[in-house]
């Protein structure tokens, strides 16, 4: 195989990442901690767009406002994470209104600057990131201040803000220099080629951290119990056992269920009658 194949297979198969965290977290709804749900939510939805992201590039043949739409649920609901995770404090009260500026960048990026169906968006994005950059250095602070006995890696928030440190801070140099590459006169093979190496370390570290949050997710118990997790007519509690048949007798002379099971009783009875 071409090694420019291979490296974009690869962006391919990491890019269905998100399937992972939102499998863990599908079987623990029902227990995911009220501070979690946006988590849970934000999943969901890079799951939904996963494949809205095949079904563009094969119609439309165009996937950039994908882009645009990621950000804007990654800031969203991340944002409401930390917000509940974070107690009343200075920093609470600005996550309100640092959000809803956001949401005018991200307005004025997709609408002026870059363009929904254009460029990918740079601003809206290295806006955003930064947001939740300070926000995750934040709760590690908050967690280490806290709780110093218990341990980082016992704490399923910890694992939350590692995944947003790992990926926004990556992401923003990459969306800045995949911006660069299309705004240069290349031609369509080197643009390609270049926006694949591009790529790359940002699919990876964006799946590392859709396993952190699967990671975090294991730590909030099974919705249901695993010994009941059998639909109902494959669980064992339901199988009964088939009474023994014996060739050698006719149909009508053939034992009890109860009599093979018992045989003193039914032998005991048989003497009463006689």
């Amino acid at each position: 195989m071409d090694p420019w194949a291979r490296l974009h297979l690869i962006n391919r198969v990491l890019e269905s990442a998100p399937l992972l965290p939102f499998a863990t977290a599908w079987l623990r709804r029902r227990h995911i901690p009220r501070a979690f749900r946006p988590v849970y939510y934000y999943v969901a939805a890079e799951a939904f767009l996963y494949f809205l992201d095949r079904l563009s590039r094969i119609t439309i043949h165009n996937n950039i406002y994908i882009h645009h739409l990621a950000t804007v649920l990654l800031v969203l609901f991340l944002t409401q994470a930390y917000y509940r995770l974070l107690p009343q404090s200075r920093v609470q009260k600005a996550i309100r209104p640092s959000l809803y500026l956001f949401l005018v960048v991200a307005f004025v990026d997709a609408a002026f600057l870059n363009g929904l169906f254009s460029d990918i968006n740079t601003y809206s994005h290295s806006f955003g990131c930064a947001i939740l950059l300070t926000l995750a250095m934040i709760h590690i602070a908050r967690l280490t201040l806290e709780s110093p006995l218990t341990p980082l890696e016992k704490q399923p928030g910890f694992f939350l803000s590692v995944a947003t440190l790992v990926y926004c801070s990556c992401s923003i140099i990459t969306y800045v220099a995949r911006n660069v590459v299309y705004g240069l006169d290349y031609d369509l093979a080197t643009e390609i080629r270049l926006d694949i190496i591009v790529s790359v370390p940002d699919t990876f570290l964006f799946a590392v951290a859709m396993a952190l949050l699967a990671w975090m997710f294991s730590f909030f118990p099974l919705s249901t119990n695993p010994r009941r997790a059998l639909p109902k007519w494959l669980h064992y509690s339901r199988w009964q056992q088939r009474p023994l048949r014996f060739l050698s007798q006719p149909f009508a002379k053939q034992p009890i269920e109860s009599e093979l099971r018992h045989p003193e009783h039914s032998i005991s009875v048989n003497e009463k009658n006689q």
